[in-house]
C-alpha cells in the first residue's frame, strides 16, 4: 500500500470524553500548476484512532492504495496536501468508518464532525448545494434499511425465502432520488452493483431448489442490468472492484463449488474451486462482457479479469489473456502500463523463483530468517486470528507436521495481525508447534506484500534450495501431503 504521508500538525483541545466534537476544517486550495488541494484542520479527540483520506486505486486489491494520513499533533492541527486533477469523491476516513467528501480543484471545503456520531453528524461547507444535509439524510434511510438487511441475511445465504432483495433494491432506489445525475452520482452507482450481486447470490442458494430455474433467473439479472446501465463505465468504476464481484457471482451461479466437493468427496476452499473450476468459471466470467458495448468500459472490465488471471492463477494460464490485452488496448496506456508492472511482479515470485528474504520475531523476540531453513521444504503460512479459513487448516496443519520430520519439512506461521496482544492470546488458544513469527500492519505486511498475496490464508511452498516451489495453489487440508510425498519421494532417488 502506498501510503502518502502529507505535512500537518495539530492543536489538542480536550472539549470532553470520546463523545465531544471533532471539528475539522477542510481548506481546498488548489495550487494553479500541480492541482493540489490543501486539506487542514482542528480535531477536539483523536485517541488511538488512525485518520486518513483515501482516494481510489485503479484496482482495488492490487494497486498501491492511496491514503493521504492524517496524523494530529498535540495541539489538534493538520494540514495535509492532496492531488486532484478533476472533481472526485474520496474517502475520510477514521478508524473503520467513512465519510464521502467531493473534492473540485479550486474549491475550499470546510467540514465538522462529532467524532462520537462519525460518520453522521456531519457538517461541509463549500459545496454549491448542500450535499452534507442530503448525505446525512440519506445515510439515516439507509441505515434503516441496512439493519433489517443484516437481520435477514443468514436466512438469505440459507435459501430461505427473506425480503433482502427487496431491502437491497429500496436501497438503490433511495440512493437513485438522493444522487443519480449530481456529482455524488457513485454512491447511486455502487448500491446498483451490490443489488444486481445480491441477486445472483440468491440464484446461487436457491439453485438446487424444485421449481427454480437458475438459467432464467440469470437472464433476468443480465436484463435488469443492462436496463440500470450497470455496463458502462461510470457504472463499472463506481464499483468496489470493478467488474469483478458481478462476474464472480455470475459464475458462482452454475455451482462449480458443488460439482467438484460431490466429485472429490470433500468441502473445498473458495481459491481451490477457483483453481480446480477455472474453465467453467472463467468462461462463465468472460461471457457477461459480451453486454458490455462501449470500448473504455471494456477496457475496464477486461483489466478486471485479466489481473485476477494473473493474481490467482499460474502464469502459463494468466499469459494468453495478458499478451492479448496488451495488443487490443494498446492505447490505454494506464492500464497496459499497471498490468505490466504487476505482471512483472508475480513473475517474480513464481515457482523456480528465490523466496523472499526476511527477518522476524518470534514470540520470544528471537530473530528468525528465511535463509535459517535451508534444507528443508517450508510452508509460509500467512495467517490472522480473525481469518476463519486460516484457522480451519490448524488441525490439518498439526497432522502434517506430526507426519514429517523436521530434517525433512517446516511451517513457518507468519501473522498479519495488527494488533500484537491479539496475536500472542491467539498463540496461547491454539497452541500450534511450529514457529511462530510476527509481521503485523495487516494486508501491508512487507513479505506478504512482497509475496503480491490478495488474501488470508496464503501459502507459498520453499524447497530446499530456497527456490518457491508453489505460489499459493496448495493448502494442508487438501493437497499438500502428496505434494509432499511426491517431492521427498523423488529426493530420495539417486
Amino acid at each position: 500500500m502506498r501510503r502518502l504521508k502529507c505535512s500537518f500538525f495539530m492543536s489538542y483541545n480536550s472539549v470532553g470524553y470520546c463523545f465531544g466534537l471533532l471539528s475539522l476544517l477542510i481548506a481546498a486550495a488548489a495550487c494553479s500548476s500541480d492541482e493540489h488541494v490543501t486539506v487542514s484542520g482542528t480535531i477536539d479527540y483523536v485517541g488511538s484512532a488512525e485518520i486518513y483520506i483515501s482516494q481510489q486505486p485503479l484496482h482495488y486489491k492490487y494497486s498501491d492504495n492511496i491514503q493521504h494520513l492524517v496524523q494530529p499533533d498535540k495541539k489538534g492541527t493538520f494540514q495535509v496536501s492532496i492531488p486532484v486533477d478533476s472533481t472526485q469523491l474520496v474517502e475520510l476516513t477514521i478508524d473503520d468508518q467513512y465519510h464521502p467528501l467531493l473534492l473540485r480543484p479550486g474549491r475550499p471545503l470546510t467540514v465538522t464532525i462529532e467524532r462520537a456520531n462519525f460518520p453522521g453528524s456531519v457538517e461541509v461547507e463549500g459545496y454549491e448545494e448542500p450535499w452534507d444535509e442530503r448525505y446525512a439524510d440519506y445515510r439515516d434511510r439507509e441505515q434503516s434499511l441496512l439493519r433489517k438487511i443484516q437481520r435477514q441475511l443468514p436466512a438469505f445465504r440459507e435459501g430461505n425465502s427473506t425480503r433482502v432483495l427487496s431491502f437491497y433494491r429500496q436501497r438503490y432506489e433511495l440512493a437513485e432520488r438522493y444522487f443519480k445525475d449530481t456529482p455524488f452520482e457513485d454512491l447511486y452507482l455502487k448500491a446498483v452493483g451490490e443489488y444486481l450481486v445480491k441477486r445472483l447470490e440468491n440464484i446461487t442458494y436457491r439453485r438446487t431448489q424444485p421449481g427454480f430455474h437458475p438459467e432464467n433467473e440469470r437472464q433476468n439479472v443480465l436484463q435488469t442490468a443492462n436496463e440500470l446501465d450497470f455496463f458502462t463505465f461510470e457504472s463499472l468504476h463506481a464499483q468496489r472492484a470493478g467488474i469483478r464481484d458481478f462476474t464472480n457471482a455470475f459464475a458462482n451461479t452454475f455451482g462449480v463449488a458443488d460439482s467438484l466437493e460431490e466429485e472429490l468427496g470433500q468441502s473445498l476452499m473458495q481459491y481451490d474451486v477457483k483453481r480446480l473450476g477455472y474453465e467453467t468459471l472463467d468462461s462463465a466470467r468472460t461471457s457477461v462482457l459480451q453486454y458490455v458495448d462501449e470500448r473504455r468500459a471494456r477496457a475496464y472490465a477486461q483489466l478486471y479479469l485479466v489481473t485476477e488471471r494473473i493474481g490467482e492463477m499460474p502464469l502459463d494460464v494468466a499469459t494468453p489473456s495478458y499478451k492479448a490485452y496488451l495488443d487490443t488496448y494498446s492505447d490505454f496506456p494506464r492500464y497496459t502500463s499497471f498490468l505490466k508492472s504487476f505482471y512483472r511482479e508475480i513473475k517474480r515470485v513464481s515457482p523456480g523463483e528465490p523466496a523472499i528474504p526476511f527477518a522476524l520475531p518470534n514470540a520470544d523476540g528471537e530473530t528468525v530468517r528465511m535463509e535459517d531453513f535451508r534444507g528443508r521444504y517450508v510452508l509460509l503460512d500467512f495467517w490472522a486470528s480473525w481469518c476463519i479459513p486460516c484457522l480451519d487448516e490448524f488441525p490439518h496443519m498439526k497432522d502434517l507436521y506430526n507426519e514429517y520430520s523436521r530434517d525433512e519439512f517446516e511451517i513457518l506461521a507468519i501473522s498479519i495481525e495488527e494488533d500484537s496482544l491479539r496475536w500472542r492470546q491467539s498463540l496461547n488458544q491454539f497452541q500450534n508447534p511450529w514457529p511462530q513469527l510476527y509481521g503485523g500492519d495487516g494486508f501491508q505486511q512487507e513479505t506478504f506484500s512482497a509475496y503480491r498475496g490478495g488474501g488470508i490464508p496464503f501459502y507459498i511452498l520453499v524447497g530446499p534450495e530456497g527456490r518457491i516451489l508453489r505460489y499459493n495453489d496448495v493448502r494442508p487440508s487438501f493437497n499438500l501431503d502428496t505434494l509432499l510425498d511426491s517431492l521427498l519421494t523423488q529426493q530420495e532417488r539417486p
